[in-house]
């Protein structure tokens, strides 16, 4: 039988239907994949239990929002619903992880805030918002809090960023904040009240060395001694030493820019610097936490995610640090994190260290400076986290006074006393018997106070020297923890 031979028209008809039959057929397939897809995803998502932690991002993870017709009607409700679904995603670090990759095969080199530099670098983007009110305010703060000490050594110094030094990795074309503009701002406000020291060409000189980690915002203990080298002669010390033992305490260490771009295929070491021929015996006590310790590590951050909390176990509101020191120097820092692997180098050369942390600290830190008999101020930071700094003022800020005065107490009495003399007499006596023994009362707690005192100075010498016996050098206690 001969086929019938189609117009033109009429083939044309028969493909037409052909494409679309073969075109449903591939809707129909995607469609099912997506269903497929869609309740899988319900299911692992009803079924798998929530995560209050992402180690991967070094966060907190939004959990199931409480329901309320108020938080329904503004809107929070559907906000907060938004972040639970987005953070309890099943398979999120997958996912994010593939759009990392997705961007690098299309050519681009930001993550989240993150540049992906040359040599696997990531670079934390300097802050371009910046609340310049805010930034005076602290400069200012610093600037009065030195004027009320005018007889203590004061000096700061801020970190420029990695993505600033070092340029030659950063991607083509990146813009980068000119971090030197802050730097010369905030030498211009104080610098004519305390000593400033510039970084700035200490770190570009060994920009071709590691001064900063690959996969974390902080410099290095490296880049910490190249600073110390240049700070140590404005903080007073006279030759310090040269030599050190260090101590790769991690060579796994993936940072918090690791964890903010998604990016993970670098990795870092973590070495500890311990400086030779000085005393190396301390006491740190934890004030806030009440504990005490004879290390400035902690050896146990090496088996989480932020291997950078050895240095402290992270930040804390004060830490004291005590030392055998013959020579009467007390230092106060007021620092960011940047500091915590800065301050072993400062140790052996002050009696006693205070580290503040204005972010969580709350208290009088004039009378600090007084009560601990302070010789020397340090503030350090680096210059993306002191930008955006808004605490700092408010800590430096004097407290108040009682609003009542003596004069006011006195001249309120003599009010009293005017319309009576007799009763003024009485009142008069008492007062002066009050007065007696109040002061008498002051002698007495002085001297309970004096020799309270002295019994905590020699618990803290007795703590110390127990301390010291059981570990005399934190980084040999924190390499050996590391090497087994």
């Amino acid at each position: 039988m001969r086929k019938k031979k189609l117009t033109p028209e009429e083939r044309q008809k028969r493909r037409l239907k052909i494409y679309r039959e073969r075109t449903g057929k591939i809707y129909f397939r995607i469609t099912c994949i997506f269903l497929l897809f869609m309740v899988l995803a319900v299911g692992f998502n009803i079924f798998l239990p929530d995560k209050e932690y992402s180690e991967s991002e070094n966060r907190m993870l939004a959990q199931f929002p409480e329901f309320s017709m108020a938080n329904l009607a503004s809107g929070k409700y559907m906000t907060d619903m938004e972040d639970y679904v987005t953070d309890q995603f099943f398979f999120r670090d997958q996912w994010i992880h593939l759009k990392v990759l997705e961007d690098l095969t299309l050519g681009k080199r930001e993550s989240n805030g993150v540049y992906i530099g040359k040599k696997g670098y990531l670079m934390q983007i300097p802050e371009n918002n910046i609340d310049m009110d805010s930034v005076k305010n602290n400069l200012n703060g610093i600037r009065e809090f030195a004027q009320r000490h005018e007889d203590v050594n004061t000096v700061m110094s801020l970190v420029p960023n990695a993505a600033y030094i070092l340029e030659q990795l950063t991607p083509a074309n990146a813009p980068v904040r000119d971090q030197s503009q802050d730097i010369a701002l905030a030498e211009d406000t104080v610098g004519d009240v305390l000593t400033y020291v510039d970084l700035t060409d200490t770190m570009s000189s060994h920009r071709d060395e590691a001064i900063y980690y690959k996969t974390d915002h902080h410099w290095t203990s490296l880049g910490a001694r190249y600073a110390f080298d240049t700070l140590y002669s404005a903080l007073g010390i006279s030759e310090p030493t040269q030599d050190y033992t260090i101590y790769p305490v991690s060579h796994t260490f993936s940072g918090t820019l690791a964890s903010k771009s998604g990016y993970d295929r670098s990795k870092d070491t973590i070495d500890i610097y311990v400086p030779q021929d000085v005393g190396t015996e301390y006491v740190v006590n934890y004030v806030e936490e009440g504990e005490k310790t004879a290390s400035m590590y902690v050896s146990s951050a090496l088996d989480q995610k932020d291997q950078y909390e050895v240095f402290f176990g992270g930040n804390h509101s004060r830490i004291d640090i005590t030392t055998p020191a013959d020579e009467n120097k007390n230092l106060l820092i007021f620092k960011d994190s940047y500091a915590n692997c800065f301050i072993p180098f400062l140790q052996p050369y002050f009696r006693s260290i205070i580290v503040i942390d204005p972010r969580y600290y709350y208290d009088d830190v004039d009378r600090l400076v007084t009560d601990n008999s302070i010789t020397d101020i340090l503030f350090l930071y680096n210059v993306d986290t002191f930008m955006t700094d808004t605490s700092l003022a408010d800590v430096l800020e004097p407290m108040p006074e009682s609003d009542t005065s003596p004069a006011d107490i006195n001249g309120t009495e003599d009010a009293q006393t005017d319309g009576d003399d007799s009763q003024g007499t009485t009142d008069q006596e008492n007062s002066d018997e009050n007065s007696s023994g109040d002061s008498q009362d002051g002698q007495d707690t002085e001297g309970d106070s004096q020799t309270q005192d002295s019994s905590e100075d020699t618990d803290n010498g007795n703590s110390q020297n127990e301390d010291s016996d059981g570990n005399t050098d934190g980084g040999t206690d924190s390499a050996q923890t590391a090497q087994q």
